[in-house]
């Protein structure tokens, strides 16, 4: 069985300053499922005594949050044998998508529905797992990604309405750099994270008239 690792957008994205003790930023955003752009994934049990993960992307293979959540649900007595597990990569690196975390929740739903241990995944792997562990097509999300609230919305954004730049952005830095220049103080950005990528990618400008970040970058939804 495949089972479907959708990609995410985000249609707006305000950020607060950094909450030290948690080492996290609160946020308020609407998610949107992109329904046209998913991942695949594979299960199968092995006999290996070890988890294996295959990819079409050679550098997810051994860096991977799919590893975490397999230790998770072994911990958690969700799982007590071990898998080899195929993912074929259609969602960009580095997007602002929410691949890496897509595929996370994809996996543990597969294993289970059990809402303490989804709690559990998403403080590890990160806060845009609790969007798609909601199942929602769009949400608000709240507070440190934990607040979802399912919304109707009356853009429906697919991969036409998607610009890929094919630049792979690192969310950790983005967000430092998102530190280093206050710009949770700059409220004109329909995506606060953008002064930040800008800064870090000064390439992606280029894309401002015509679009606007989702996420961490680097993908860009058209204007309307």
């Amino acid at each position: 069985m495949v089972i479907k690792s959708y990609a995410k957008v985000n249609l707006d994205l305000k950020v607060s300053r950094l909450y030290p003790k948690k080492g996290l930023h609160k946020i308020n955003s609407v998610f949107q499922i992109v329904e046209d752009l998913w991942d695949e994934i594979t299960i199968k049990e092995n006999n290996l005594n070890k988890d294996i993960i295959l990819c079409n992307l050679k550098e997810l293979e051994l860096n991977n949050s799919v590893y975490k959540v397999m230790d998770i649900l072994r911990i958690n007595n969700v799982i007590d044998k071990h898998y080899t597990i195929s993912i074929n990569k259609n969602i960009p690196m580095g997007g602002g998508l929410g691949g890496g975390s897509s595929n996370a929740v994809a996996v543990t739903k597969h294993f289970t529905n059990n809402k303490k241990v989804y709690k559990k995944i998403a403080e590890v792997v990160g806060t845009d797992c609790y969007f798609f562990f909601s199942s929602f097509k769009t949400a608000r999300v709240k507070a440190f990604g934990n607040k979802v609230k399912k919304v109707n919305t009356q853009r429906n954004i697919t991969k036409k309405d998607l610009i890929f730049t094919g630049i792979n952005c690192s969310t950790k830095k983005v967000y430092n750099e998102f530190d280093r220049l206050k710009c949770y103080k700059l409220k004109k950005y329909k995506n606060q994270l953008t002064p930040a990528v800008y800064s870090i990618y000064p390439q992606l400008k280029k894309y401002d008239k015509i679009g606007h970040l989702s996420g961490s970058g680097s993908t860009f939804i058209k204007k309307i």
